[in-house]
């Protein structure tokens, strides 16, 4: 997927490339809290999707602060993409389960981007 966005400060429009996930119409990807473009969703923003080759407008927001809302939708994701785990730092036991330690750590600096079509909000899912 892509996401473009507009930069709050500079004006420029930004898209960077992330892997998802679309659970009920709304479509959520991670980055970590180093990464900066985040930042330009806190308190919401639109966003275009460009999802499998379609372009539509979304009401994106950062959620960050909130381990136990990552954690869950990490726990989500990481279970539909297990080679992702080592990008957030994860490792995994030999039975292939998330490491609880990492997945705490994890949880604490991983921000979930969460977009909703335009006219419908995170809450109405």
């Amino acid at each position: 997927m892509l996401i473009t966005f507009t930069g709050r400060k500079s004006g420029r429009v930004f898209t960077t490339p992330v892997r998802y996930v679309e659970t009920d119409g709304v479509i959520r990807c991670f980055t970590s809290s180093e990464n900066m473009w985040w930042r330009n969703l806190r308190g919401g923003a639109e966003v275009i999707l460009r999802v499998r080759g379609k372009d539509l407008t979304y009401q994106a927001t950062a959620i960050e602060n909130n381990p136990q809302e990552v954690r869950k939708w990490l726990v989500y994701y990481l279970d539909l993409f297990p080679q992702d785990a080592a990008y957030h730092d994860i490792k995994l036991n030999a039975d292939k389960t998330l490491l609880e330690k990492d997945l705490e750590a994890a949880s604490r600096n991983a921000i979930v981007v969460q977009s909703s079509p335009r006219g419908k909000t995170s809450d109405d899912t």
